[in-house]
């Protein structure tokens, strides 16, 4: 138990921590059952010091008259039959608050202890989340291949309106090559019969290559990226930072044990997210990521709303290496004399 955990456990007993610091304290002895008999070690010894405080002073004997313990006064000397009983009658109150609190305390003990170790593979799930979310945070390149495994149509009747309506089919994504920079900027590329169609941001203007017709470019930064898979329900696969942060909002986390490899490859983990009722975004989401580094190396979205279709596919890390200075920018995708226009 290092000073800090300490710390929060005295202001618990002295009834002074804030709610940030509770929070903490109630993850920390849900972690581990060791640290739940920790804590109910502390509680016992702290309530067992209050009760002799308590008692130290004064207490009722049976006829309700006040006896002092150890007391050294005339009358106490001059009636030594009552000093008796009233020691009597203080060593079996003490005995019985003790054994009371200390009955209680380990009934806490075990409450803990039980619920620690149910809840401690949720706690860690959400601790690891929480790591990921913290080196995805930094800014780097990575390129993913993106994988569709199966595409389910809506039930007649059973589909709402959407935003997708009335707008002309997506282009497949099975096969495509998805370039995420710093988590504002992308690059989606796809081949179609008719040829390569590529959209995309650089954080400043979104653009859309099509295989034929005007290169066009928006202000809008979400005005061409309607193709990537996660942006209707607030989880855009261009942003891994913030689709893990949705993550940890609306989703139960759970993880797998750590799969160990051979030597040189790092051992690897699968982190389980599955969707809470009533929220929004993919059934079922499937992180493989290397324990060390928390590099993810492949995500899995099962069922994820696209436009009027439901997909199960697949993002696997190709390379972390930038793909230039700026590719970013519509003009590295589009020989220089095609009409460009804004919208």
């Amino acid at each position: 138990m290092n000073e800090k955990t300490a710390s929060l456990i005295d202001g618990h007993l002295d009834h002074v921590l804030t709610p940030e610091q509770h929070q903490e304290l109630s993850e920390w002895i849900r972690s581990s059952p060791d640290n739940a008999r920790r804590f109910a070690a502390a509680a016992m010894l702290h309530d067992r010091l209050r009760n002799e405080l308590m008692i130290s002073g004064s207490q009722p004997d049976e006829s309700g008259c006040r006896v002092r313990e150890n007391s050294d006064t005339p009358n106490a000397a001059a009636t030594p039959n009552s000093d008796e009983s009233g020691s009597v009658t203080f060593f079996r109150r003490r005995s019985l608050i003790a054994f009371l609190s200390t009955a209680a305390v380990i009934s806490i003990a075990i409450v803990l202890f039980f619920k620690s170790f149910g809840n401690s593979p949720t706690l860690a799930a959400a601790s690891e989340l929480r790591r990921l979310i913290e080196l995805n945070a930094l800014p780097m390149d990575r390129t993913y291949q993106i994988t569709v495994e199966e595409t389910v149509l809506p039930r007649r009747g059973r589909r709402g309106p959407s935003p997708e309506d009335g707008r002309p089919p997506k282009a497949p994504l099975d096969g495509a090559t998805l370039y995420v920079r710093d988590g504002q900027q992308f690059v989606l590329s796809r081949i179609t019969a008719a040829g390569p169609f590529v959209t995309g941001s650089n954080g400043k203007v979104s653009w859309a290559v099509r295989p034929d017709g005007p290169v066009r470019y928006s202000e809008d930064l979400n005005r061409f990226n309607r193709d990537v898979p996660g942006h209707e329900h607030d989880m855009p696969l261009v942003n891994i930072h913030e689709g893990l942060a949705r993550l940890r909002q609306s989703y139960e986390v759970q993880l797998l044990p750590i799969e160990e490899a051979e030597f040189p490859e790092p051992a690897t983990r699968l982190l389980v997210a599955i969707r809470h009722p009533g929220e929004r975004g993919a059934k079922r989401v499937e992180i493989s990521y290397e324990v060390e580094s928390g590099l993810i190396r492949q995500m899995r979205f099962i069922e994820m709303p696209y436009g009027p279709q439901s997909l199960t596919l697949r993002l696997t890390l190709l390379s972390e290496a930038s793909p230039g200075e700026h590719f970013f920018d519509h003009e590295s995708h589009h020989d220089a004399n095609r009409r460009v226009e804004a919208e």
